[in-house]
Order: structure tokens, then C-alpha cells, then sequence
């Protein structure tokens, strides 16, 4: 989220040297193709383990990624396979982390769980977390910065490795040679800032046939400001002199914006009034509408609020959504509900099947009231 100006402060210094910006492109609105580009598939990929975990073979992979920001750290995109022996029938999944854990193999249990259902999940770590936080970086703060510039480059990133990573599991990992004809097409799975990521991903790239968004939500109007991120945020609009009218007048702007994107051929082909439009979830999530989704949420959720995520069920068309008792968390005693319900969705899906919306957009209310 950012205030109604868009911005190019640098970003911090860190011992890795400041990310490349490219300050032209914020300075004038330009075609579609100056956003989320996508130069290709990694040539680099290296398997730097391949070992057995019970009945799994696990890889981890590293490869360049293709919209490097400049930080050597941050730009050797992590990952790691997980498959089963055997012929499997699921349909391929790319799993996307959540925001604050240290180590990417915090997140192995769930797509490990994934994986022994049938479902080969490449978990793959989004730029500025876990190991790829640079040397003097705050980790994640780049998604939440209120500067464009800095935000906006993150989630480009993040997307670019996310479709680089699904290149390598089609067409050069070891299933990609084991994969059953006729199995329903990659699935994206997305956790917390994963999902945010995850829904972009998706309408950006037509392999994914369908999105799974866990404790995910649209509209950062919303989730910044009644989320529990709000305090930071709100320091750093009031240190920018962002009132309370210049929200208002731009989150017109955005309804505006939207009404005109969901007649576009594509999320991208309409020229944004500020850039943060291009990181919210909403922008992108009507074009996905006919695409089978699921999302789960937490009832008692502080991070994502419960109209966050209702925003983003009603621009994704109504999909199906399941409320669980529970917080921004989807292990520990939720875990089992969650693998379950993800399971019976994936296990669900056919090859090329499609969906039918129901009725239903973002609802808009004015900040302060």
C-alpha cells in the first residue's frame, strides 16, 4: 500500500549495495510490457541435494532470478521439489510462503504433506525472505513499503520466479519426464503474502489452471489499515503527509480503475492512476473469475481482516471458501483441515475444466467512515 503519490526514494543501503530502480518507469505511465515482464525460463538451474524423505525424493534447486533487483543474495531464487515414487495424477503444484519465518524449511511440512497426497509441489522462496534476505535488509519490508518504487519490484520479482520455477518443474525437473498424459494442469498455492503473490502469479500466467490462496485477501486499503500491520504504515503516510482526503480520493480512483480492468483483455492493459494498483490482489483477481479457485480463512484472522478476504471472494466470482476457527495460521491444529480440504480440491480438479462465477465484485467503502 502506498499513499496517492508514487514515489522513488531509494531503498535502503544494505552491505549488498542499494537494488537496481529502474526511476523512469515510475516517473510516466508507460505500455503494458514495462510491468510483470517475464524474460523466460532459468538456464541455470543446479540441484544442490537430492535426497529421500521417507516415501519422497526431495530436491533443492537454486537458479538466477529472471528480474534480478541487484542484491546478489536476494537474486538466487531457492527452491525445493517434493515428489513421490511412483505415477502420480494430481495436478502439479507451486507453493508460495508466507511472510516472517527465518528458513525456507519452515514451510516443509506443508508441501511435503502435499506432495504424499499425490500432489509434486515445488516450494519456492519469494525475494527478501528467508535465505534471500540480504546483509542489512529488513526482511519482507519491501512488500510492505509505502513507496511504489520500493513494493512494486518486489511482487514483479516474486512473480517472475514463481513462473520461472513452474518453467523448470514442467519441463526440466526429474517429474516433468514422469508425468501422467491427461493430468490436470499446475495449481498455485499461496500462504498469507504468499497468496497475494499467488493471485497475481495466476492471472499473469495462463499455465496455472488453477489458485489456491490461503489466508489471502484483496483490497490493501483494507488490510493495512485494519490489519495488524497498520501501525508501521500509517507512521510512514503520516511522515509523508498522506491524509485521510488523499486516501479517500484514491481509493475512488481505484473502483474506478477496477470497473475499467474488469472489461480488459488483460489486468495490465489499462494504465494505472498510481502504481500501487498493480500490486493489490483485486486488480487481478476478475480475470481469474472463470478459473477453479479455492481460498481458506482464519475467523479470527488480525493480519488479513475478514473484509479483506471477502473482498477478494467476491472479485475472484464466489469461489468456494472455507472459514476455519482459527487465526493468521494454517499449521499446528488448523493443519489438518487445511491438508484435507486442499486435498479434496486438487483431487477434484479436471484437465481444462473451467468455472462458472457466480454474480459479485468488490465491495467499496470510503476510509473513515
Amino acid at each position: 500500500m502506498t499513499g496517492p503519490e508514487d514515489r522513488t526514494k531509494p531503498s535502503r543501503e544494505s552491505a549488498e549495495g542499494a537494488p537496481v530502480v529502474d526511476r523512469e518507469r515510475f516517473e510516466r505511465h508507460h505500455e503494458r510490457t514495462s510491468f510483470y515482464r517475464y524474460p523466460g525460463p532459468a538456464d541455470d538451474v543446479r540441484v544442490t541435494s537430492d535426497r529421500r524423505r521417507g516415501s519422497l525424493r526431495v530436491l533443492d534447486v537454486t537458479y538466477r532470478s529472471p528480474l534480478p533487483c541487484g542484491r546478489p543474495r536476494c537474486d538466487t531464487v531457492v527452491a525445493r521439489l517434493f515428489m513421490k515414487a511412483g505415477t502420480e495424477a494430481g495436478p502439479p503444484v507451486v507453493f508460495l510462503h508466507g511472510f516472517g519465518a527465518t528458513r525456507l524449511s519452515f514451510w516443509n511440512s506443508q508441501a511435503a504433506g502435499l506432495a504424499a497426497r499425490g500432489f509434486p509441489t515445488l516450494l519456492v522462496c519469494l525475494p527478501h525472505t528467508c535465505e534471500r534476505v540480504a546483509r542489512g535488509e529488513r526482511r519482507g519490508y519491501a512488500y510492505m513499503s509505502t513507496h511504489a518504487a520500493q513494493a512494486l519490484p518486489a511482487y514483479e520479482q516474486a512473480v517472475a520466479d514463481a513462473r520461472a520455477g513452474l518453467d523448470w518443474m514442467l519441463h526440466g525437473s526429474p517429474w516433468a519426464g514422469a508425468a501422467p498424459r491427461g493430468s490436470p494442469g499446475p495449481s498455485i498455492v499461496g500462504v498469507s503474502l504468499g497468496a497475494l503473490v499467488a493471485v497475481i502469479a495466476a492471472s499473469l500466467e495462463p499455465r496455472f489452471e488453477s489458485v489456491v490462496p490461503l489466508l489471502g485477501g484483496g483490497d490493501l486499503d483494507v488490510i493495512v489499515f485494519r490489519g495488524s500491520y497498520r501501525t508501521p504504515v500509517r507512521r510512514e503516510l503520516r511522515d509523508a503527509n498522506i491524509r485521510l482526503e488523499n486516501r479517500r480520493n484514491a481509493r475512488r480512483m481505484y473502483e474506478e480503475y477496477l470497473g475499467e480492468v474488469r472489461h480488459a483483455a488483460g489486468p495490465l492493459d489499462v494504465p494505472p492512476t498510481f502504481h500501487f494498483f498493480l500490486f493489490d490482489p483485486l486488480t487481478f483477481a476478475s480475470s481469474l473469475r472463470d478459473r477453479p479457485a479455492l481460498m481458506m480463512n482464519g475467523l479470527f484472522d488480525p493480519v488479513i481482516p475478514r473484509e479483506a478476504a471477502n473482498q477478494l471472494w467476491l472479485e475472484l466470482g464466489r469461489p468456494d471458501i472455507s472459514w476455519f476457527w482459527g487465526t493468521h495460521w494454517t499449521g499446528g491444529p488448523w493443519k489438518p483441515f487445511v491438508m484435507r480440504r486442499l486435498e479434496r480440491f486438487l483431487s477434484g480438479l479436471e484437465p481444462g475444466a473451467r468455472r462458472q462465477p457466480d454474480e459479485g465484485y468488490a465491495n467499496f467503502r470510503l476510509p473513515g467512515r
